[in-house]
C-alpha cells in the first residue's frame, strides 16, 4: 500500500467508492472487469477514464490485477462492501417507502451512498426492518445491526398491514400511493405519533385510533408504518 498521494483509507472519494461499487457488483454476478470495460459500465465519476483512480485503488492495496482482470482484494472488499450496503439501503427508502420511480431512486441513491455515516446508516436499515434485498432483488450486505436480528431482536418499524389482531403500534411514517389520502388520514386522527391498534383483518382492516375504530383499505394500510409498542 502506498501513501505517496495522501490517501486517508477510510475517506474514499466519491470515484474511489464508484469504482469499488461497480467492481463489487460485476464480482458478485460472475464478471470479471478490464479496466476498458469498467469505463465502459461505470455511471459516474470523472470523463477522461478510470485509469488514474484504478491505479489509486491498486496503490492502497484494495484492487489487485490479475491477467488483466480487476479484482477486489480483502480490504477492497470490506470498503465495496459497505458503498453498496448504503447504496441498496437507500435504494429500498426511496422506492420501496417513498414510492419515487426506479430512475429517481437510482440518482438519488447514487448521490446519497457517499453521504450516509455508519451511524445513520444502521438507522436507515432499522428504520426499513433489515431489508435482506434491494428493489433490484440484490442482496444487502448485512450489519451489525442486522446480527442483533439474529437473536430474535424484532425490527423498529413495520407496517399496518403487517399487524396481527391486537397488536399496536405507533405511527413513524406514512406514505400512502395516493398523496391526497394523508389529509383524509389525518381528519381521522392517523397521523405520525398517532397509536394504532389492530382490531380485526377480515372482512376488512379495521383499527383502532383514541378510542375510534377505523375502517382502512388494505392499499392504504400498507404505506402506514409503525414502530411496534410491546405489552409486558
Amino acid at each position: 500500500m502506498s501513501e505517496e498521494r495522501g490517501f486517508a483509507p477510510h475517506l474514499p472519494s466519491v470515484a474511489r467508492e464508484e469504482v469499488l461499487e461497480e467492481l463489487w457488483t460485476s464480482q458478485e454476478s460472475g464478471t470479471l472487469l478490464t479496466l476498458g470495460a469498467l469505463g465502459e459500465t461505470i455511471h459516474a465519476g470523472p470523463g477522461d477514464g478510470w485509469g488514474g483512480v484504478t491505479q489509486e485503488l491498486v496503490e492502497l492495496g484494495w484492487v489487485r490485477l490479475d491477467d488483466g482482470h480487476l479484482c477486489l482484494t480483502e480490504t477492497g472488499k470490506s470498503e465495496a462492501r459497505e458503498v453498496v450496503r448504503r447504496h441498496r439501503l437507500a435504494e429500498v427508502l426511496f422506492h420501496q417507502v417513498f414510492e419515487l420511480s426506479m430512475e429517481t431512486t437510482e440518482s438519488e441513491a447514487c448521490r446519497i451512498e457517499h453521504e450516509l455515516s455508519p451511524q445513520v446508516t444502521e438507522a436507515v436499515c432499522s428504520f426499513l426492518g433489515h431489508p435482506p434485498v434491494c428493489p433490484h432483488g440484490r442482496p444487502i450486505p448485512p450489519g451489525a445491526c442486522c446480527a442483533l436480528l439474529s437473536r430474535r431482536v424484532p425490527s423498529l418499524i413495520c407496517r399496518l398491514i403487517d399487524l396481527k389482531p391486537g397488536e399496536r403500534g405507533r405511527v413513524v411514517l406514512m406514505a400512502p400511493r395516493h398523496r391526497d389520502r394523508l389529509d383524509q388520514l389525518s381528519d381521522l386522527g392517523v397521523t405520525p405519533g398517532a397509536v394504532l391498534t389492530l382490531r380485526q383483518r377480515k372482512p376488512s382492516l379495521v383499527v383502532e385510533v383514541d378510542r375510534t375504530l377505523l375502517a382502512l383499505e388494505d392499499e392504504i394500510a400498507d404505506g402506514i408504518y409503525l414502530r411496534p409498542l410491546v405489552e409486558w
